[in-house]
């Protein structure tokens, strides 16, 4: 399954792709996690056939525009939540 995760910049998301990557492994699934900035999110889904976009939850005011393009591409979109 190909994930691809939003947040602001597409950098700080490179920890939590690993973890996913790493968890799926480990439960004999294989998840390619690619990290993206939610400016780069449309090009990135006319890029790769993506099944879920993640979205961090510091861009969650983004989450209307992004869950357009996901679900035009077929896609859905999960808002990581916010924890304590």
């Amino acid at each position: 399954m190909n994930i691809l995760l939003a947040c602001g910049g597409g950098m700080s998301s490179s920890i939590l792709a690993e973890s996913l990557t790493k968890e799926a492994t480990k439960n004999g699934t294989t998840w390619e996690v690619d990290e993206t900035s939610i400016d780069k999110v449309g090009d990135d889904l006319n890029e790769k056939d993506y099944s879920v976009v993640l979205l961090a939850p510091q861009v969650s005011f983004r989450k209307k525009i992004i869950a357009e393009l996901a679900e035009q591409r077929g896609a859905k979109l999960i808002l990581i939540p916010m924890t304590q």
